[in-house]
């Protein structure tokens, strides 16, 4: 089970009280919505923008959780993987909103957790602009915000 690793006291984690009874499931239908201007990019700017100050990682939290709306902790991607702009040696970063690590770029055969790994080679690749990893599918996401399971 996930944790919540983000922890700062002025940010509020609790799940939107209206939420009917979950099953830990989000549909297809829920995940394949297309996603927001400021979500793609906020995330398209984690190699330029630093996350380290407090208002950087309120702004983070905000827009995931603007984003995926009253979903269960368990119905949220457990990361995100995206090509990192920061040169050679990085080819990709993480955004793990699962484990103990924030942020982390990886360089040219550099390896990944097994979870992010499988979405390496697709966050590459120019026609998306992240992929969102859950526990069990791939979301590819589109420069325009469009969603494709994977």
């Amino acid at each position: 089970m996930g944790r919540i690793l983000l922890h700062n006291d002025n940010v509020d984690f609790n799940v939107d009280q209206k939420a009917t009874i979950n099953t830990g499931y989000s549909s297809d239908r829920d995940v394949l919505k297309n996603r927001s201007k400021k979500y793609l990019d906020l995330i398209a700017g984690l190699d330029t923008q630093s996350m380290t100050d407090t208002k950087g990682m309120e702004e983070l939290i905000k827009a995931i959780q603007e984003e995926f709306g009253t979903a269960d902790i368990t119905s949220l991607p457990m990361g995100i993987v995206s090509k990192c702009f920061l040169g050679h040696p990085y080819e990709v970063h993480t955004l793990d909103l699962s484990a103990g690590q924030i942020i982390n770029h990886y360089r040219t055969n550099e390896t990944m957790e097994l979870d992010f790994e499988k979405a390496r080679t697709v966050a590459k690749h120019n026609a998306y602009a992240m992929v969102e990893v859950y526990k069990d599918k791939i979301i590819l996401i589109r420069e325009d915000g469009s969603a494709t399971k994977l």
